[in-house]
């Protein structure tokens, strides 16, 4: 009977330490190496969609928006390995589990495959999805402080006078953060008039009906597409004045050539990327693509439409 108590003592003894080791790691338990915004831009048909998702330790918070479809919610984390990089979580508002599979993690950007599973149970056994399944949206690529795309079509920027006669009219205002023109006297970071294009920073350059200036704005032009232009060189800013523009005027000085008679013609110069510092301090990149309504040189001129992306969050410099 001693030998039975004794024994039992040593065999609570045994799991009461077991349970209080630091080398003993607890499945599931992992920590994540990775935390922040993640996004990546797609298309449905016509509409642009934009799905982020916000990692943190506790939970993963999903966010779609776009003209197709738009929804928000919470994931509950329940479990994280990290040998597979495997987390799954559970949804409160629809009572549903998800199991989410990350690879090729990195400081700016991971690759995602989501699924609906019916338990915590069966998130914890599915198997980790091939590189070529395409179930489920299949695996996609999400990048860390993702600026925003648009596309702003038939900016109407007319003047008055010109071809010898004094210019005058006033500029059309672009907002980054709205994506739209905008009246207002402050929040305005780019604005147009003919050929003309000014920043919200600096000091009149001197034209007639020039809005004031009363932002941080500031502008310079890079050589390269798009996609290339991947970040902000600070060193290039500089700001309207009276002895010039950011964004220099006139035919092959800054974003478009001439073409003279006979068809005198305003065209974007291919590879010309406007990068702006905003009124309040973010940053954008403009190509412009057409200087013609409906982007028709055969139609009337004075209508901008470019493309953007903008970088709403402080302290960024990367798109």
């Amino acid at each position: 009977m001693k030998t039975i108590k004794l024994l039992s003592l040593i065999a609570l003894f045994i799991g009461f330490t077991s349970c209080d080791s630091d080398d003993d790691p607890v499945t599931g338990g992992d920590i994540l190496s990775f935390e922040g915004t993640f996004s990546r831009e797609f298309s449905v048909g016509n509409s642009p969609q934009r799905a982020t998702y916000t990692i943190a330790q506790d939970k993963i918070s999903y966010a779609l928006d776009g003209g197709f479809a738009s929804t928000t919610y919470d994931i509950k984390k329940e479990y994280f390995s990290k040998s597979d990089n495997r987390w799954v979580g559970f949804r409160e508002s629809n009572d549903t589990y998800y199991v989410l599979f990350f690879k090729d993690i990195s400081e700016t950007e991971f690759s995602l495959y989501k699924k609906k599973v019916a338990s915590l149970e069966a998130g914890k056994t599915e198997p980790v999805p091939a590189a070529d399944n395409t179930e489920n949206y299949g695996w996609n690529v999400y990048k860390k402080d993702l600026a925003s795309s648009g596309k702003m079509s038939n900016l109407h920027a007319p003047q008055v006078g010109g071809h010898g006669a004094p210019i005058s009219g006033e500029f059309t205002k672009f907002s980054f953060a709205t994506g739209e023109i905008t009246d207002s006297d402050t929040e305005w970071d780019i604005a147009f008039r003919a050929t003309t294009v000014i920043i919200n920073g600096g000091s009149s350059a001197g034209t007639t009906d020039e809005p004031d200036r009363n932002g941080d704005g500031a502008a310079y032009i890079a050589s390269g597409t798009m996609d290339q232009i991947t970040s902000v060189d600070t060193s290039k800013f500089a700001q309207d004045s009276e002895s010039g523009l950011a964004i220099p005027t006139g035919s092959g000085n800054g974003w478009y050539n001439y073409t003279g008679s006979p068809d005198h013609k305003i065209l974007p110069i291919a590879g010309k990327i406007l990068v702006i510092k905003t009124h309040d301090g973010k940053y954008a990149k403009v190509e412009i693509l057409s200087y013609y309504k409906d982007a028709d040189t055969a139609n009337d001129s004075k209508y901008y439409t470019f493309n953007y992306a903008y970088q709403s969050k402080e302290g960024i410099t990367s798109f």
